[in-house]
């Protein structure tokens, strides 16, 4: 207010002359009188955008100076002033006008990650993208794009955090939302126990169909028979055997009954001491055809 105290009384003595002036005469007068903002606009009207971008400022009236920096070609300065004092859409909206789309992604994740997450995907700025996701919960899109980061360390970082933002939905006992995380990641033990909160029969059962055949993928084959042999125990069998787990695969044999094979399996590793106690113990004839399985 003190300035346009001052502006009054020397427009009082010079007889309001000012509102006649040429406009050039009037914004050197504004700003002589530290009415920077209103001397800015006016050496806008005039295209003298380096003294307005002085003016505006003093003035702080950046969104004036962002638009000056832009009629001078100063996009750099531009976006820096609007990343600076937070003006995102103005800045999202340069970005875009001047093909930036990178920068134009990072001002739009502030206030529409959606978009910013498809301008970033279409720059092949995964990473990025997928923090968009995150921010508006779309896991199975953040997955996506992590999966196809170039840099080893972005994806790692990135399952990292999906991994942590699961185990944060457990702890919350939003236990369904959590299962399809975890199953999604590819942590089907974590899964399993959320199946354990749920209660869902089938659901358990086909997460332990999961880690046996993960687990057999990996040649854990003793680890896969445990896990399918409560819904599968021929294929239980199979993987013991070729787990080489003997006492396992002889204890499956004799639960269904397959005495024989049992003996035959006992011969196979040389434990005779085993086989003759299963003969005498199931009357299983000892036949040539047998001892040589």
């Amino acid at each position: 207010m003190y300035h346009y105290f001052i502006f009054l009384i020397r427009c009082i003595q010079q007889k309001f002359k000012f509102f006649i002036w040429p406009l050039h005469k009037k914004a050197i007068f504004l700003e002589k009188n530290k009415l920077y903002f209103w001397a800015g606009i006016l050496y806008m009207e005039l295209k003298d955008y380096n003294n307005a971008a002085v003016c505006f400022e003093a003035a702080h009236a950046y969104l004036h100076l962002i638009l000056v920096y832009q009629k001078l070609g100063l996009y750099s300065k531009a976006i820096e002033l609007a990343d600076e004092k937070k003006y995102y859409k103005k800045g999202a909206l340069l970005c875009e006008k001047i093909q930036n789309y990178k920068k134009a992604a990072y001002f739009y994740a502030y206030f529409k990650p959606l978009y910013a997450a498809r301008l970033y995907k279409n720059e092949h700025f995964f990473y990025e993208a997928a923090q968009c996701y995150l921010k508006v919960y779309q896991l199975s899109s953040a997955l996506e794009c992590f999966n196809n980061c170039q840099l080893p360390a972005q994806k790692e970082e990135g399952l990292k955090q999906l991994e942590e933002f699961a185990v944060v939905l457990y702890f919350t006992k939003h236990f369904e939302d959590a299962f399809k995380l975890f199953i999604k990641l590819g942590d089907y033990y974590s899964a399993l126990e959320c199946c354990k909160k749920l209660k869902l029969e089938v659901l358990t059962e086909q997460t332990y169909l999961l880690i046996a055949h993960a687990e057999a993928e990996n040649k854990n084959y003793v680890l896969a028979a445990k896990y399918i042999e409560p819904f599968d125990k021929n294929k239980a069998l199979i993987y013991y055997y070729l787990g080489q787990a003997k006492a396992d695969a002889i204890r499956l044999l004799l639960e269904q009954k397959s005495y024989e094979k049992a003996f035959n399996l006992c011969i196979h590793h040389e434990d005779l001491d085993l086989a003759y106690k299963l003969a005498n113990t199931y009357n299983i004839p000892i036949t040539p055809s047998l001892c040589s399985g």
